[in-house]
């Protein structure tokens, strides 16, 4: 059997929470990935959430030299605003249509309610309609999707690791009968690259599916278990130590030649990663850029 790869890809982190070290770029807590893949002479470039706010990302784009209406299509990992709020500033720069990939219920009402109300969902300038009047096409899919030779979008994560049923964030949504829900955050989706001679590089926004959940389901959906790299948020900030020391524990059988755990993780799982993956382990701000060839 065949499978597609590509030959490069470039990972540029446009929005993370804090930015690069010795740089004049802006942290903001969010995610934004710029990504191009493909080869020398055809290649596409993959926006991977948006982050929170317009002025950040443009003014970080600039910064690194990037031309947003080079942008080819735009990836939405869930609903959550520090990774959407972004996004109809932004469909306004980059001033052409564009495809957008989510998950058909990524405009369902999302909240949390403790310590007080805050509503996560995309709303306002970010409703459908008016995003689609902007120029962004949706193309929404529950099941995995070739958005590009090699590259495919997971679509929901089957949740078949015990341990990461507990730690996550505690967001509700309203069903049809008009009641007050847990929501457990199925749109939640990621990016999955085969990379040729090296495997897979997986992208996420949050990880609420949870990392190791991703990281099976990534393989499945592929059908490759070779793994070149993981990078985006693992959200463990919330978790307890058991779970996260399962975690690292877990990640480490599948030799990845390395992790960059960013955004969400937390910052003693972060060091918890660093310890146990040493020069494999990648710190990502925004501005740190990862480059994979063939």
């Amino acid at each position: 059997m065949i499978k597609i790869s590509v030959d490069n890809v470039k990972i540029i982190s446009l929005i993370n929470n804090s930015p690069k070290y010795d740089s004049y770029l802006k942290g903001c807590f969010g995610v934004s990935f710029w990504i191009e893949a493909g080869s020398d002479n055809n290649k596409k470039i993959i926006l991977f959430d948006v982050g929170p706010l317009v002025e950040p990302l443009v003014y970080n784009a600039k910064l690194l030299g990037l031309n947003l209406s080079d942008i080819d299509m735009i990836v939405l990992s869930h609903c959550h605003f520090d990774h959407t709020e972004a996004l109809h500033g932004v469909i306004k720069e980059i001033g052409h249509k564009v495809p957008i990939y989510a998950h058909p219920d990524i405009f369902r009402p999302n909240f949390i309610l403790e310590p007080e109300y805050m509503n996560y969902a995309m709303k306002d300038e970010n409703s459908k309609g008016n995003i689609e009047k902007l120029g962004g096409n949706f193309i929404f899919s529950k099941t995995p999707i070739e958005i590009y030779p090699g590259v495919h979008v997971t679509g929901e994560v089957n949740k078949v690791t015990a341990f990461e049923e507990t730690g996550g964030v505690s967001c509700f949504t309203i069903d049809g009968e008009g009641r007050t829900i847990t929501d457990r955050l199925q749109d939640d989706l990621s990016l999955v690259i085969n990379v040729t001679g090296k495997g897979l590089v997986i992208i996420t926004g949050c990880g609420h599916a949870g990392i190791v959940n991703i990281i099976k389901h990534s393989i499945k959906v592929t059908n490759i278990n070779r793994i070149e790299g993981i990078i985006g948020g693992f959200h463990l900030l919330e978790a307890k130590q058991d779970r996260v020391d399962k975690t690292v524990e877990s990640i480490k059988q599948f030799s990845p030649h390395w992790v960059a755990p960013t955004h969400c993780t937390g910052i003693i799982p972060t060091a918890k990663f660093a310890f146990a993956f040493g020069d494999k382990f990648k710190e990502i701000n925004a501005g740190d850029i990862v480059e994979i060839n063939r």
